[in-house]
């Protein structure tokens, strides 16, 4: 099970905004990091098909909150002329290809969604907070740094080991 979420790079860089996509494995916290211009449903499928190429493991679900990025289920589902065939969102679509659950948190419970969100507080506090960036490519730049060094962080929920330790190792932990 990988959380899937969108943090905002909270400072523009020559007046822009960017969006960090976010992907964490629940059992090992290995994650991947990119950003994008936008939050789209074309940057959401981008991110999607990147991570599983480059996942050391098979992903077979991915857990969501309930943005327009990920789901249409409260806006696209009620508009549509035959509620028993309602329009799919493109990210269902693409899950429903690949065989991966797509499951989302119920509306306005992130902690549903923990590991994720606890990762983007890690990544304010100990990356945003921390770096000014001149441009787009600098930003993606050192978040590939930030993110190879965070996979290589000792997490007290691994007991000690790395993302990339438990990967290596086998390691069986639990996603709660």
């Amino acid at each position: 099970m990988v959380e899937v979420d969108v943090k905002y790079v909270p400072d523009k860089i020559k007046n822009e905004r960017y969006y960090q996509f976010t992907a964490i494995d629940c059992a090992s916290r290995w994650r991947h990091l990119e950003v994008y211009e936008n939050i789209s449903n074309e940057s959401t499928i981008k991110f999607l098909k990147k991570i599983i190429k480059i996942a050391p493991f098979e992903i077979r679900a991915i857990k969501t909150d309930n943005g327009s990025c990920f789901t249409n289920r409260y806006t696209g589902y009620l508009r549509s002329s035959d509620p028993f065939s309602p329009r799919l969102h493109a990210l269902d679509l693409l899950c429903a290809k690949l065989e991966i659950e797509h499951y989302l948190i119920d509306p306005g419970k992130p902690a549903q969604n923990g590991k994720v969100e606890r990762s983007h507080r890690s990544d304010q506090e100990s990356f945003y907070d921390q770096s000014k960036f001149k441009s787009f490519e600098e930003l993606r730049y050192k978040l590939k740094l930030w993110n190879m060094y965070y996979n290589n962080l000792e997490h007290c929920g691994l007991n000690g080991k790395t993302p990339n330790q438990v990967l290596r190792l086998g390691v069986q932990y639990v996603c709660i």
